[in-house]
């Protein structure tokens, strides 16, 4: 087995074990917005224990890339799979990591108000399909898939809109803490759908090496 067969190969055994990550925090998202909107303490705590191991994995993976890239010196496409995983990883690091804030405010006492918890639910589901939309789009290397993914996060950004329009004008004695935790909820939701975003237009510099996906990614 020649050297650069070892590379790549090594580079593909990553990209999957990247996609896993991905399927990790996607898992995380989806049980603490159920948690979220239910108020099931049990599945919240759940997810926050589960991050240690997702956490785990990433500074694993991260290892891994430097490694690569330290050992084999790769250049052009290489060199630009290598830098975009360790992106693309961080992003998905930070997906669980908003999976757990949200199940932290799963576990506190809040009035869940029907109108709010309809809109969290929306976008609760939305994130989730992004997150998923992402992982997949890394894992296939899916250029199509990846430039939808802005489009698709506009929904989203509506239901905060609304969701945030709606608390303003909330009053009474639960009011206070419906607003708070609800808001911070929508917001954590919110950063969740934009680290899908961010996987998807590295995946568009990966493929097409256009700067123009970077432009979009930071800003």
């Amino acid at each position: 087995m020649t050297t650069r067969l070892t590379f790549q190969e090594a580079m593909g055994a990553l990209r999957a074990d990247i996609a896993w990550l991905g399927s990790m925090a996607e898992d995380a998202v989806r049980s603490a917005g159920d948690a979220l909107l239910s108020g099931d303490r049990a599945r919240a705590e759940v997810v926050i224990a589960g991050d240690d191991e997702l956490d785990t994995l990433f500074l694993q993976l991260e290892q891994r890339a430097y490694e690569l890239i330290a050992r084999n010196a790769p250049v052009a496409i290489d060199l630009r799979f290598l830098v975009s995983s360790l992106r693309v990883m961080s992003d998905f690091e930070r997906t669980g990591d908003g999976a757990v804030s949200l199940a932290k405010i799963a576990v506190l006492d809040w009035e869940r108000e029907p109108v709010s918890v309809k809109l969290l639910t929306q976008m609760a589901g939305g994130a989730v399909d992004l997150v998923a939309r992402a992982r997949h789009a890394w894992r296939e290397q899916d250029v199509e898939l990846a430039a939808r993914l802005e489009l698709e996060d506009d929904a989203l950004d509506e239901a905060y809109r609304m969701l945030t329009a709606h608390l303003l004008v909330q009053h009474g004695p639960d009011a206070s803490g419906l607003v708070l935790h609800a808001l911070l909820a929508g917001r954590h939701l919110e950063r969740i759908a934009d680290h899908a975003v961010a996987v998807g237009d590295r995946v568009l510099y990966l493929m097409t090496g256009d700067p123009a996906s970077l432009a979009a990614e930071i800003s």
